[in-house]
């Protein structure tokens, strides 16, 4: 047993070293509810075993993992391409299980189960409903030998899916949707519930003792099973994929006597009150450990493993007959009793409740009954609750039915270690006894662990066992109500458009003070809770391809619009609700509307085109940032010195260490023909690590003509902020405008600042523009164009385009 062996070995040494020897112990299961205190205890909850997947899987690092039993899924997502007429056809693949299922149940699309119609061979239809005619499934349990065609034929660019990509022993699901811009606008979130791996039947093998056409390693002869036994054992013996074991133990049938697992799974088929007696739901994980997945299992049938140099096997939560009497005549008088009649008060419970997964509430954890008894509660003075979820079992009756044996069993208290005679070597671990004892009571005990006391000149080989009490009481059927799965409310009324919608041109003031054109849009409060946000648009009438958007909380009830208006314009706009779990509707109608005169018409129309001018510039500037070529072509190239005689240098340094690089390159060019002249001199630096990125450039060029002289000297920055570059810098120019020079200072920042070096140890703050305000602390200004003048109290009010002057108290 390969991740026990190392424990295995050093018990051995241990009990060697003290005289005994045939270990024999219970492992996972026993005594669950203290083993989880204790667990709680010594660290933080952790990832576990279940039989519901509700996160989506995104990217490479998952985990591989088989389903078992009916699970609940939303499934990993490793495909999406679009297609067709204007992209509207998609495609969605949904991996489940890295070993083949046997079949698909149901499908939930936005929290509403959808109604499939079965094609047959996998594929399955939405043909009525909200989705009809927009929906198609195509599913794949793993023994697939052929890649799906419509991915292959679809795939946008062409190659994305080729006849390769078969998926050998994955299950899998390719989602087909069409765009429909009032029904199916996004995509809605799905939720699938499958029936598992067809799982190898030890019991159903002719060639190991069993009765039927099972064979190892033989997927054909492979059934659907709930049985948790049958999991548990196919675990042990390890998921292979062309002979690959990828999850599981990798044991060897020696080490399962199929006599005894055959008895643990005829008591988990059993029909009790309530049904099959158990039943289990889970999702085995690679990434877990081996102890953590088998103990998902185990739980599910109040099971318990032992662990002996026979083998390991399941012992099942049911009463067992008593295979020993033993007496106080038995014990070896020479050898100590311990005995312990009961726990710290820290280790008993006196109410156990939890949930456990309803398929027919979209396996959403519900509740089941607690399992409680009144007069332990008033023996304990308080209430002692745990909580013990069931994850892989997805049937409330069951639950109910293991919540009563953990409780119960947690109620029986008594342990004991005791010595007996050599004939009691047969006791194996897991066999319940009867100890009748004068001083310790007369009691029924089940065999935790079981050590043969090594020879000794004092006689013979005693038998040393460890004793938990037991009782056939702890698996009494309890009664079982039926879950309460709440019904669905109907069809809600959803909201299309904002209630009370206002669209209103207002004079806003902004920090400096000046009056500036502005709309107030405004809605009544939004009750649906769909509504995630409103996307609100406006452009120009009369330039209908530049819109600005903007989008705000439903919650917000009011939105003021300022940029990109000026005064006395027609402005358009609409809006539309973002929405979630249905469909997104639609844009409203454009309306039509006038700024009003903001005062300052020649300051905007002025500033607007200085900051086209510049934003043009810098994108000149950047755009070379991204040109390859050398220097002298792109000069060439730009300028068009045709006929020119030139020349150039370069310098270039580089270094690399895995994915981290750092380079330098310096290019100068000097070029000139009869009309022209140019030098032009550019200095690079460049990192890159891993995914970031980083690049700073230095840019002088000189030229001149017989129409004037031309100067520039640039700084360029740029760094990766995740998809998106993030740009820093200026530049000094003089140009030819017309006739007049001009020189001009540009500067791209988030925050510009000016100091004075002398007054570093002064009070004087710097001069910061910053957040679309200009701010400084003394201002010495011989005259002063403005529109309005505001005092920082707002109590002098000086509207110079008006000539009002304002004094408020």
């Amino acid at each position: 047993m390969g991740f026990l062996a190392p424990l295995a070995g050093a018990i051995g040494t241990f009990f060697a070293s003290v005289g005994i020897v045939g270990k024999l112990i219970l492992g996972i299961g026993l005594q669950l509810i203290s083993a989880k205190i204790a667990k709680n205890r010594a660290k933080k909850a952790q990832q576990q075993a279940g039989g519901v997947q509700f996160e989506r899987q995104y990217g490479e690092n998952v985990s591989r993992q088989v389903a078992c039993g009916r699970v609940g899924i939303a499934g990993h997502d490793c495909y999406v391409n679009t297609y067709g007429e204007s992209n509207k056809n998609l495609q969605q693949v949904f991996a489940f299980s890295d070993f083949p299922c046997d079949g698909l149940e149901k499908i939930w699309a936005g929290g509403k189960e959808l109604p499939l119609t079965d094609q047959g061979g996998g594929r399955f239809t939405v043909d009525s409903g909200e989705y009809a005619g927009l929906m198609a499934f195509q599913f794949y349990d793993g023994t697939q030998i052929a890649a799906d065609p419509t991915l292959i034929s679809g795939a946008n660019p062409a190659g994305r899916w080729t006849e390769n990509h078969v998926g050998t022993g994955m299950c899998y699901l390719v989602a087909f949707l069409t765009y429909n811009q009032e029904r199916l606008a996004q995509f809605p979130e799905f939720f699938f519930q499958l029936r598992g791996a067809r799982l190898y039947d030890f019991r159903k093998d002719s060639t190991a003792g069993g009765d039927g056409p099972h064979r190892w390693g033989d997927y054909s002869t492979y059934e659907f099973t709930e049985n948790p036994v049958v999991m548990e054992y196919n675990y042990r013996r390890g998921f292979a994929i062309n002979g690959d074991v990828f999850l599981g133990m990798e044991m060897t049938p020696i080490d399962l006597p199929v006599d005894r697992y055959a008895i643990a799974a005829n008591i988990c088929d059993e029909i009790a009150d309530y049904g099959i007696r158990y039943r289990c739901s889970i999702i085995f994980d690679a990434d877990l450990e081996h102890g953590d997945n088998i103990d998902a299992v185990m739980q599910s049938c109040g099971g318990i493993i032992v662990d002996s140099v026979d083998g390991s096997w399941p012992l099942i939560g049911t009463a067992q007959p008593i295979v020993e009497t033993i007496t106080d005549d038995d014990l070896i008088t020479t050898e100590p009793v311990r005995f312990q009649r009961y726990k710290s008060m820290a280790d008993v419970v006196n109410s156990v409740q939890g949930t456990y997964p309803e398929p027919s509430n979209i396996w959403s954890p519900v509740g089941y009954d607690t399992q409680t008894d009144p007069t332990q509660v008033a023996l304990d003075r308080r209430t002692r609750d745990f909580k013990l979820d069931f994850t892989t079992v997805p049937y409330k009756a069951q639950a109910n039915q293991l919540a009563s044996i953990y409780y119960k069993e947690n109620r029986f208290e008594a342990t004991a270690e005791i010595v007996v005679r050599p004939r009691f070597q047969t006791i194996n671990g897991g066999d319940w006894i009867r100890w009748n004892s004068a001083r310790y009571g007369n009691r029924v005990w089940m065999v935790s662990s079981r050590s043969i006391k090594a020879l000794t000149s004092d006689g013979p080989r005693n038998v040393v066992l460890s004793l938990v009490e037991r009782s056939g009481d702890i698996y009494d059927s309890v009664g079982v109500l039926p879950p309460v799965v709440p019904l669905p409310p109907g069809e809600p009324v959803y909201l299309n458009d904002l209630p009370d919608y206002a669209l209103i041109p207002v004079i806003a003031t902004g920090a400096d003070g000046r009056t500036y054109p502005a709309f107030r849009i405004s809605w009544s409060d939004v009750i649906d809770p769909t509504v995630t946000s409103v996307e609100i648009q406006w452009r120009i009438k009369a330039e209908p391809t530049n819109i600005f958007t903007r989008s705000v909380a439903p919650d917000a009830n009011i939105a003021f619009v300022q940029e990109g208006i000026v005064s006395l314009t027609e402005y358009e706009f609409r809006y539309r609700l973002v929405v979630e779990g249905r469909a997104q509707p639609a844009w409203t109608a454009w309306v039509t509307v006038t700024s009003l005169d903001g005062g300052n018409a020649d300051l905007e129309v002025g500033l607007n085109n200085l900051k086209q001018e510049v934003k043009d510039r810098f994108a000149e500037l950047q755009q070379g940032l991204d040109d390859t070529r050398p220097l002298l072509e792109q000069i060439l190239t730009n300028q068009q010195l045709l006929g020119a005689v030139a020349d150039s240098a370069r310098r270039r340094l580089a270094v690399e260490v895995g994915n981290n690089r750092a380079a330098f390159d310096e290019q100068v060019v000097v070029v000139a023909n009869d009309m022209e002249a140019l030098a032009e001199q550019i200095t690079d630096v460049t990192v890159a690590v891993d995914d970031r990125f980083a690049q700073g450039r230095i840019r002088f060029t000189a030229a001149a003509d017989q129409t004037g002289a031309l100067a520039r000297f640039s700084v360029q920055l740029r760094v990766t902020e995740g998809d998106a570059w993030n740009d820093s810098g200026f530049y000094l120019q003089i140009v030819d405008v017309g006739g007049d020079v001009q020189s001009e200072f540009a500067v791209m920042a988030d925050r510009f600042v000016v100091l004075n070096p002398g007054d570093l140890d002064n009070n004087f703050l710097p001069l910061v523009f910053e957040d679309g305000e200009l701010k400084l602390q003394i201002a010495n200004i011989g005259t002063v164009r403005a529109g309005r003048l505001l005092s920082q109290n707002e109590k002098v009010d000086f509207n110079l385009n008006t000539g009002r002057l304002i004094f408020r108290s």
